[in-house]
């Protein structure tokens, strides 16, 4: 399923995650040898997918920079892929997305990593630019000068996201001494002061062989690989310097707090005790600790916190546990008003469980969670390539899930209670927060440290197998059965959809489908919302409702071992749901608080305000979560009302993709669904949009440092013939590799996020640019964009463009297509739509048959350069100058 494809610099990863492999997996294609020069190679052979993922993990993160430093691991990075002695400036990245394949990287605290997955059949290819990129970067003066004034950006737009900017701040706030407590990103002033000549010089000293390491997991031959990777790598020089030592934490011994206030919509709020390493004996513990306390919807915190007492909107928890001693974080977002009593009741819950230990119950759903970890990440090589790259750099051994997984399954209530003693002590307790201005005299009045103190301390490996296709049955009832069998992994995906969305939705009852996706999985007749939670985790499972622009369903993923019990709850589901009073009570507060944080995320913000513009009177101008006063009105009878007339046997589609026998699964659904009555679906009368007569422009300004806007047009349809050109043209103007953003980006610097998208829908979508960039370059920015889209509309692109864009398509059609359940939603989806089921099979094909001039022809049918929307969010200093 295609998605769009924003294009960030930078992915930086802030969190590790323990991706635990399963005990009894083959390990007859793994493996492992280290070269001459110090570098280790790890090959995974999978021939079931024609895709392989290569990854170089270089063992240096920005835990291992100077004070003076700060930033240089996360700058090289955006470097490396910045031209080699033989490729040009772009030329690595147009390269690889030209055959469909994706190149990026990201910085963490304790290594960086950069990689490349692509089809098979050009592993080749990727592997030369990898090691290319690795060993001879010519960090050109004047890109390293663009790239400085984008990292500056970055850190700007992360002032305007509340989630990285809490994050930061809480680990400045837990790490004083130690290098965690810098930002991997950097600071403005050392970013500026960064010479090429200092890049060089880390980059020489630490990037080498003895310190990297080369990961490959997929299709390819073992042997051949290995050869390949050795003559890859061979000239690669290992160092004579001696790695630096970090800097230890010394022991906290008083409650720390951090308050910042600012244009929050929301508080946000993270509180932090110091933990172990990832290799430390207590770590399995601390994983169980933070699945019971903050781990989904049945878990402590939510039920209790969230959902009973109603004090906050979200509620998790996570263990970091990275190279060096982490921290065990739980994160809330809230009302301002609440916030002493929400610290004092997720304290209650630490307490309780520490005090009364965890019940057998809770114990088997982690592990059974845990356990499946490995089930779900095999399903892509990137995943194995991941997986076996973070045990390599945070462990040293590929094999340290064994040890994990033993201890995971010893651990007994006793164990919880003693290591959750061992670190929740109320002098350890780190409190960040960001909040509203207007709150800031209310909150500095809470004392945390009395708080705390009045919470207290507690008391003491399988061969190639031929895919088969998917076949489609329609029962008597009308409902659309798609089937395919894939016995490789022991998993099950259901995608069950409806016609409906935003679509069908009245100005009134706006938010009404994303309400009710909420709500279908919350209890039925028989069962509540907690009770279905607990089975689903017992099924190792996820089980959650969707809504769209177009459509409505679930979806359901579980171990196919579950396979009865799961069809027989996804019966009751969808035949009785209750959509319980009390439920949606507590879901409404959710939905009106996401709403709210809506006002914090500025590039969702300014799609927002863009489909305003470009829609006047089709549904499509409004939002798929609603307006506050939309939700406020939604009633339980609005709900049954509306899910009654779109949740027919004639509007619905079932399609079931894994582990399964087609036989087996048509009896099944046939016993389920079967005797379910035709009541007669209406489809509602849709307004037309008129035509785009001219220039629309709206602006809004937020007390944000970046701007945004998006420029664009009136588009295509699912079922037009338009939409496969349609598809090139967006590839070609997306990407690293793009023209727009080698264009605006890499030569003019206007931009740190861009992206083109063409968006078709059953009714005419859009097509559009949307860039974030400076406030003083939003003029010029928007100038930049009209005119690219000219030349592409008077000129068309150059035979070389359509074709890469083509083969990017398809490369990227096949690696998306790697699980279960992206199968099953695209199959779904295009059968719900009109397409067929088969859609799917035949893409690649259409897409093939796109010609240079049907490309032109989609620019000048669609640029209308003379009647276009603009949508532009920015500071407020902007509109004084």
């Amino acid at each position: 399923m295609r998605q769009t494809r924003f294009v960030f610099i930078v992915v930086i990863t802030l969190s590790i995650f323990l991706l635990v492999a399963h005990p009894g997996q083959s390990r007859d294609h793994l493996h492992q040898f280290t070269m001459e020069n110090g570098l280790k190679v790890i090959l995974q052979g999978n021939r079931t997918s024609a895709v392989v993922a290569l990854q170089v993990w270089v063992k240096v993160g920005s835990a291992d920079e100077k004070n003076d430093e700060a930033g240089m691991c996360h700058f090289i990075e955006h470097m490396i892929f910045k031209g080699t002695e033989k490729r040009k400036v772009g030329e690595m990245a147009k390269e690889i997305e030209s055959l469909g394949g994706s190149i990026n990287a990201y910085t963490s605290y304790d290594q960086t990593v950069y990689h490349i997955t692509i089809a098979s059949r050009y592993a080749d290819i990727a592997l030369d630019i990898l090691s290319d990129a690795i060993q001879r970067s010519v960090f050109d003066p004047s890109e390293l000068e663009k790239e400085r004034e984008v990292i500056l950006e970055e850190i700007r737009m992360g002032e305007d996201d509340p989630s990285r900017k809490l994050f930061r701040q809480t680990m400045a706030t837990a790490f004083q001494s130690h290098p965690y407590g810098r930002p991997i990103i950097g600071y403005e002033k050392t970013i500026r002061a960064i010479t090429r000549d200092q890049m060089l010089s880390f980059f020489k000293r630490w990037y080498t062989p003895d310190r990297i390491f080369f990961v490959a997991a997929g299709d390819f031959d073992l042997q051949e690989m290995e050869r390949k990777a050795r003559d890859s790598f061979k000239d690669f020089k290992r160092s004579s310097k001696r790695f630096p030592e970090r800097v230890k934490e010394p022991n906290q011994k008083e409650v720390r707090s951090n308050l910042t206030f600012g244009n929050f919509k929301e508080t946000y709020l993270q509180m932090a005790v110091p933990i172990t390493s990832v290799t430390h004996e207590d770590t399995p513990g601390l994983d169980v600790i933070e699945q019971i306390l903050g781990g989904g919807e049945t878990s402590r915190l939510a039920q209790k916190v969230k959902l009973e007492k109603g004090l906050v909107h979200s509620i998790s928890a996570s263990a970091y546990t990275p190279k060096d001693p982490g921290l065990f974080i739980i994160g809330a977002t809230l009302q301002a008003e609440n916030l002493e009593k929400a610290i004092e009741e997720i304290l209650k819950e630490v307490n309780r469980l520490i005090q009364e230990g965890v019940t057998a119950e809770e114990l088997y759903r982690v592990r059974v969670n845990v356990e499946s970890g490995l089930i779900y990440d095999r399903q892509t090589v990137q995943g194995q390539a991941r997986k076996l790259g973070y045990y390599e750099a945070a462990t040293g051994n590929i094999e340290f899930e064994k040890e994990y997984m033993r201890k995971i399954s010893l651990l007994q209530s006793e164990d919880i209670k003693r290591i959750g003693e061992k670190y929740f002590k109320p002098s350890q307790w780190n409190i960040s927060l960001l909040g509203p201005s207007e709150k800031a005299d209310g909150l500095k009045k809470i004392s945390l440290n009395a708080v705390i103190e009045k919470a207290g301390s507690p008391d003491i490996s399988i061969g190639q197998k031929t895919s088969p296709r998917a076949s489609k049955t329609v029962l008597n009832n009308g409902i659309r059965l798609i089937v395919k069998e894939n016995r490789y992994v022991p998993l099950v995906s259901i995608q069950l959809s409806f016609l409906a969305g935003v679509r069908f939705e009245e100005e009134a009852q706006n938010g009404i489908n994303q309400f009710m996706a909420v709500m279908i999985n919350k209890g039925t007749e028989k069962q509540t919302s907690l009770e279905i939670a607990k089975k689903v985790e017992r099924m190792a499972g996820s089980l959650s409702g969707f809504s769209g622009y177009n459509s409505f369903g679930l979806s359901f993923t579980f171990l196919s071992q579950h396979f009865d019990e799961a069809m027989a709850l996804l019966g009751e589901v969808i035949k009785h749901p209750s959509f319980d009073a009390d439920e949606m009570e507590k879901r409404r507060r959710s939905i009106l608080a996401s709403i709210r944080q809506q006002e914090d995320n500025l590039s969702s913000m300014v799609f927002k305000l863009f489909r305003k513009v470009l829609y006047e009177k089709h549904p499509y101008r409004m939002d798929t979560i609603g307006t506050l006063d939309s939700v406020k009105k939604i009633t339980q009878k609005d709900l049954k009302e509306y899910y009654r007339r779109i949740a027919t046997p004639e509007n619905m589609v079932i399609t079931i993709v894994g582990d399964v026998d087609l036989k087996q699964v048509t009896s099944a659904v046939q016993n389920e669904f079967g005797k379910m009555q035709k009541i007669g679906f209406a489809h509602p009368e849709i307004p037309k949009e008129p035509p785009l007569q001219k220039t629309r422009r709206s602006e809004s300004y937020k007390e944000k440092e970046q701007a945004h806007f998006v420029l664009g047009f009136p588009g295509g349809t699912v079922l037009n013939g338009d939409r496969y050109a349609l598809d090139v043209l967006d590839a070609a103007l997306s990407g690293m590799g793009g023209r727009l953003f080698y264009e605006l980006r890499d030569k003019q610097s206007l931009a740190y996020a861009l992206a083109f998208i063409s968006n078709v829908n059953l009714d005419p979508g859009y097509i559009c640019v949307y860039m974030g960039t400076h406030p003083d370059k939003i003029e010029t920015a928007i100038a930049g964009v009209l005119r690219e889209l000219k030349k592409v509309k008077d000129e068309g692109l150059t035979g070389d463009e359509v074709e890469r864009a083509k083969r990017y398509l398809i490369g990227n059609f096949e690696i998306g297509l790697q699980t279960n359940g992206a199968h099953a939603r695209q199959m779904s989806g295009d059968e719900l739509m009109g397409l067929g089921y088969d859609h799917l099979e035949r893409y690649p094909g259409e897409i093939q048959k796109v010609t240079r001039e049907d490309v032109h022809r989609m620019a000048k049918k669609y640029f209308n350069l003379d009647a276009y929307a603009l949508a532009i969010i920015r500071p407020s200093e902007a509109k004084k100058q």
